[in-house]
């Protein structure tokens, strides 16, 4: 709902955008600070392939089904199972069939403060093999929430490539293209705006559909110092995903997972929702950086797909650090 950042003059900003009312996110379809599953992001077709059987979802979205609604885990009541001055773990029993995928699939997030930091760890167990692609969906504006767009940040994702989509931003067949030229680059810190100005400038096609970005980058092996190094054996395998730098409050922002992949939306399609303070957001009021999967890697054969086999543990472990 909230999390609140001291900026360069020691100020509290909120920088999470939210609803003022806990009751309030049961109708939200922004997905604001959610954890969404049982699977993140698009299907093609509503429809994969698992054992030789086909299983069929609900298209929500044209012909696709997209982060698994309308039944999503964000609508659901979680019962907390533990929690402490720090830290709460919140827990869900996902039925067989439930949303139409195979399994009881059984789901822990744990939320816990950390020095400078926050952690979200996602673990489950299934009964059956199944698709696990559980995500972190929060809106972040670090110069804080109902201040404006995030055209100012900066930011850095450290990927050499990303994934062109469709005009149902489904993934294009194919390997994921070179990010050299274009304003898909982020291997430097970069203004969104700034990227966003060469785009419309060299009228990328890629920018005007998804009215900024609704893009996956694929996140290589840890390389040139980009590990998370405290020596805590937690945090062992984490990579960094994406740096951010509110341009007018200082804060500044550094996401680590263990995810394939990160999905970068700058919030193109929030049209007047309300938010928290009497605020309401609007077109790229914020920025999701989502650690997961690739849209649609289940029906795909080039890049990891979220298979969970049965009694196999599902790992999700999402790090931030602030400053």
């Amino acid at each position: 709902m909230s999390l609140t950042i001291p900026d360069g003059d020691g100020k509290p900003v909120d920088v999470v955008l939210g609803k003022d009312d806990p009751h309030d996110y049961v109708a939200d379809d922004t997905l604001m600070g959610a954890i969404v599953g049982r699977n993140a992001n698009r299907i093609r077709g509503a429809r994969f392939t698992l054992g030789g059987r086909e299983y069929r979802l609900t298209a929500n979205e044209g012909p696709n089904s997209n982060h698994s609604q309308p039944n999503g885990y964000e609508h659901r009541n979680w019962t907390i199972l533990e929690a402490g001055d720090s830290f709460v773990r919140f827990g869900l029993d996902s039925p067989d069939m439930d949303q139409g995928f195979p399994g009881r699939f059984r789901v822990s997030v744990r939320y816990a403060l950390v020095e400078s930091g926050l952690t979200i760890t996602v673990r489950g167990t299934c009964d059956a093999t199944t698709v696990a692609n559980l995500t972190t969906h929060t809106y972040w504006n670090l110069n804080g929430e109902g201040s404006g767009d995030v055209f100012g940040h900066r930011l850095r994702i450290p990927a050499d490539r990303f994934y062109s989509t469709d005009e149902q931003f489904i993934p294009l067949a194919g390997p994921a293209g070179r990010v050299d030229g274009t304003p898909m680059d982020f291997r430097r810190s970069v203004g969104i705006g700034e990227q966003l100005r060469i785009g419309a400038l060299r009228d990328n096609r890629q920018l005007a559909i998804a009215r900024g970005y609704n893009h996956a980058f694929p996140i290589e092996a840890t390389k040139n110092g980009d590990a998370y190094g405290t020596g805590a054996e937690e945090w062992t395998g984490l990579k960094l995903m994406a740096k951010a730098v509110g341009e007018r409050s200082g804060i500044r922002m550094a996401m680590y997972s263990d995810a394939p992949a990160v999905l970068l939306y700058t919030a193109g399609f929030l049209d007047d929702v309300p938010g928290k303070n009497g605020h309401r957001y609007g077109p790229s009021a914020g920025l999701c950086l989502e650690p997961g999967f690739v849209p649609n890697a289940i029906n795909r054969t080039d890049c990891e797909r979220p298979v969970l086999p049965a009694g196999k543990e599902y790992q999700l472990t999402v790090l931030y650090r602030f400053g």
